[in-house]
């Protein structure tokens, strides 16, 4: 028994040669779309037909094949009809035009670009990480290096026997840390600096020591170990590589969504990602550097004093005013010693670390009292 017609709708037709209009009747008989006007008869089957998306206020209309289309002349009549008819709406389209739907699907969007940045982007960095050689990884610590000298870094004033002294003490330690062997290749260089009492590591092992950091340490030994394990670590779990990766994807991804709207917006992302990613390596670093001291037997709650002078270093330098080459432009002063190394405005705030650093201080046979360890900056 042949299906029964569909009820019939008004539309007008356009056969896609021409610029004519004819108003014609629309009804679905059996698998056909049948199209009846004055002067015109014409069948399409109606899987061939396409049945653009629906939208909230945009007209309804349907193209034919082999050319020609057909639009409602009312769009809450067609709407009525395409129900009436079975040619209802897919699942997609259903859900996109409902709020509720929209919501979720942004909702489990935001999920998953998080999910991908928190967790994806680190695994993924560390990944490509383990894959570039370590002689590139010298060249770009090489390159950066060169690029701070007269700028911001210039020829250390230090005594030649007191960085020997250090870097034996360094020396000594490490093989106290890596009693087995597989310790990081480390260069420890001392520059005289303008950004104050520092110390940073490039990728490739390069280790910088500021002659500042190490004058503001001169009685405290074991906090400057404490601060090279910090550096070490960096070195270890190849931060400083990573983080380049880490910017190179997040710009990519940054310029693909923006484009060229804005070097600021383009920009914000990377900076902002770069943030929390230095977060997590500094927390990594200072774990490693508790692990260093604790090799040593010096108590891990000594770095509480490193903190505590760098703020007043921080202070003294932002009383000096406006005048010196790094003023900010509101009239302010900010200290270089924030921008690098183990000063990054990134890193968790002060008193979070502090607290790691006490905290690590469990009763354990063999600390030493919190007091300055046998010298690793003095003979």
């Amino acid at each position: 028994m042949p299906e029964p017609a569909s009820p019939r709708i008004p539309a007008r037709y356009f056969d896609g040669h021409s610029g004519a209009v004819h108003e014609v009747l629309l009804w679905c008989e059996g698998e056909m779309l049948q199209i009846a006007g004055k002067t015109l008869m014409r069948q399409a089957p109606l899987r061939q037909v396409q049945w653009p998306e629906r939208t909230r206020h945009g007209p309804r209309l349907a193209h034919l094949p082999g050319g020609g289309s057909v639009q409602a002349l009312e769009s809450a009549q067609w709407d009525d009809w395409v129900a009436q008819t079975g040619l209802g709406e897919s699942l997609v389209v259903r859900a996109q035009q409902s709020w509720r739907w929209a919501l979720l699907a942004t909702a489990l969007l935001l999920a998953v670009t998080l999910s991908a940045y928190r967790w994806g982007l680190p695994l993924a960095s560390q990944a490509v990480t383990a894959l570039i050689p370590g002689q590139v990884e010298r060249q770009i610590g090489d390159t950066a290096l060169a690029a701070m000298e007269g700028r911001l870094l210039g020829p250390s004033r230090l005594d030649p026997a007191q960085q020997a002294a250090i870097r034996e003490g360094y020396a000594r330690a490490r093989g106290l840390r890596f009693p087995r062997g597989n310790a990081p290749g480390v260069s420890l260089q001392f520059r005289r600096s303008h950004m104050g009492p520092n110390a940073f590591a490039l990728p490739g092992g390069t280790i910088v020591v500021t002659d500042e950091l190490v004058q503001l340490l001169a009685d405290r030994p074991d906090i400057l170990l404490g601060v090279l394990g910090h550096e070490t670590g960096h070195v270890h779990l190849r931060h400083g590589t990573r983080s380049l990766v880490q910017a190179s994807v997040l710009g990519t991804v940054a310029a693909l969504a923006l484009g060229d709207v804005s070097t600021l917006l383009s920009t914000a992302p990377v900076l902002l990602g770069q943030m929390a990613y230095s977060r997590d390596f500094e927390r990594e670093a200072d774990n490693e550097a508790i692990a260093w001291l604790r090799a040593s037997q010096i108590r891990p709650s000594v770095m509480a004093t490193l903190f505590e002078r760098l703020h007043a270093t921080a202070g003294a330098q932002a009383h000096q005013g406006p005048t010196g080459p790094h003023a900010d432009r509101d009239g302010t002063s900010t200290p270089l010693a924030q921008t690098l190394g183990i000063a990054f405005r990134s890193h968790p705030a002060d008193a979070e670390r502090i607290q790691r650093f006490q905290a690590a201080d469990q009763p354990t046979v063999g600390f030493l009292p919190s007091s300055p360890a046998p010298s690793a900056a003095h003979p």
